[in-house]
């Protein structure tokens, strides 16, 4: 009797537990909790960390103003948070020199919200995502790790000097190992990063750091790392042998690293907004057809890479770049735009040889103005055989065209 007992109390449980599902659907379906997903019929979908888009973007070619406007067959919007002006500016550019290969990324740093994500190429016309791709050696944007690590470890400040022998961008161990007879060259950590020093960023690293300790802050900068993305992006991988001859390649930027345009901008947006990276961020709201919103872009923090101080050392030693390093030609002061005069710049060049796709790769990765960075820009050009432009120039009028536009809005709203 008492085994019956208890199977009739528990069938009893279960009769109860049932009414009450039974009760929770009936709920449901009453007050529209069981409709279908109002973003069914779009190539978007709602996940927990934001939205993503499945399958091809739509193309940026309807404007509401002054943004760029996708409207779906179900009643749908989306508003993107590109810059209209800049990214018609720099698509134009593109097409002005037929580069072989280029792309163009830009983004708030306080925000993460996308700018401009400009891509092209005259050899293949039909080549999607090339801001998401990791296949495009890192190079001497690479840099820009190695020297926050060192100033983050406190081993250098940027007027550390390094001392070196057989010219700024000769590397092996002939040069990378100190030499007190030969090493009569002197070059400052500000320098050598305005300058894309190889050498002494490989001593910077031999001296001071270890292979452990780069990669660390390598995966700081979310190296390693799924980006979290409307589109798929691919990871930018970072490999590094722990040999002295890895450490020191790897430090200068020959290491075996990809990286991604939209992830070079996140770098160039992290050291902006003082070593804090955002997420990045394409889509800045949804609605439905009745005009009620479904998503909303806001601003989240996805890493702190660095800290404020090693990220305002680091924009310092940056502008030395465009005044008097490898970009200062491109940024010219008696050759600047309108727009440019009196907006301090800060960048990194990088350039390397590389097969995916095959041709000679530029880089530039930068912010403006210095004081209270408002854009951060990643550009890379591949070259093949012959140069059409360097990324330092697809950066000066990407800076110049943004500026342009800003003047004319704040003039507009007095």
């Amino acid at each position: 009797m008492e085994f019956e007992g208890r199977r009739g109390g528990w069938w009893v449980t279960g009769l109860v537990a049932f009414g009450l599902l039974f009760v929770v659907f009936l709920e449901g379906w009453v007050l529209g909790g069981f409709t279908e997903d109002p973003l069914q019929h779009t190539p978007l979908a709602l996940v927990e960390d934001g939205i993503r888009v499945r399958g091809p973007l739509p193309p940026f070619d309807h404007t509401e103003q002054g943004k760029y406007v996708s409207r779906f067959e179900n009643g749908v919007t989306a508003v993107y948070t590109i810059d209209t002006a800049l990214q018609n500016a720099m698509e134009n550019y593109f097409k002005r020199y037929r580069v072989p290969y280029g792309v163009f990324v830009a983004m708030d740093p306080n925000t993460g919200k996308i700018l401009a994500s400009v891509e092209y190429s005259s050899v293949n016309p039909k080549a999607e995502r090339l801001a998401f791709r990791a296949t495009y050696p890192a190079a001497s944007i690479f840099k820009l790790v190695t020297a926050s690590a060192a100033l983050e470890e406190k081993k250098v400040r940027p007027d550390t000097e390094i001392t070196f022998h057989g010219g700024l961008y000769r590397l092996g161990p002939k040069n990378w190992v100190d030499n007190p007879k030969r090493d009569k060259q002197k070059i400052s950590l500000a320098e050598a990063l305005a300058k894309s020093c190889n050498v002494a960023f490989a001593k910077v690293a031999l001296r001071w750091l270890n292979a452990p300790t780069l990669q660390s802050y390598a995966e700081r900068y979310q190296f390693n790392r799924p980006i979290p993305f409307e589109l798929p992006v691919q990871v930018s991988r970072m490999e590094i042998d722990q040999s002295e001859r890895g450490l020191a390649m790897t430090a200068a930027g020959f290491g075996e690293v990809g990286l991604s345009p939209l992830h070079g901008a996140m770098i160039g947006a992290a050291i902006a907004n003082d070593g804090i990276m955002m997420s990045p961020c394409l889509i800045d709201q949804v609605r439905d057809a009745k005009g009620e919103e479904l998503y909303r872009c806001v601003p989240k923090v996805f890493s702190e890479a660095i800290s404020a101080q090693t990220a305002q050392s680091l924009r310092e030693m940056m502008a030395m770049t465009v005044i008097n390093g490898t970009s200062r030609k491109a940024f010219r002061v008696k050759r600047r735009e309108a727009s440019l005069r009196g907006i301090t710049i800060g960048g990194k060049t990088g350039s390397l040889t590389g097969e995916d796709p095959p041709g000679k790769y530029s880089w530039f990765v930068g912010m403006a103005p210095l004081e209270d960075p408002e854009i951060a820009v990643a550009a890379m050009v591949i070259n093949h055989p012959k140069w059409k432009i360097k990324a330092s120039q697809v950066a000066k009028e990407g800076f110049a065209s943004y500026f342009q536009s800003e003047n004319l809005r704040r003039i507009a709203s007095q």
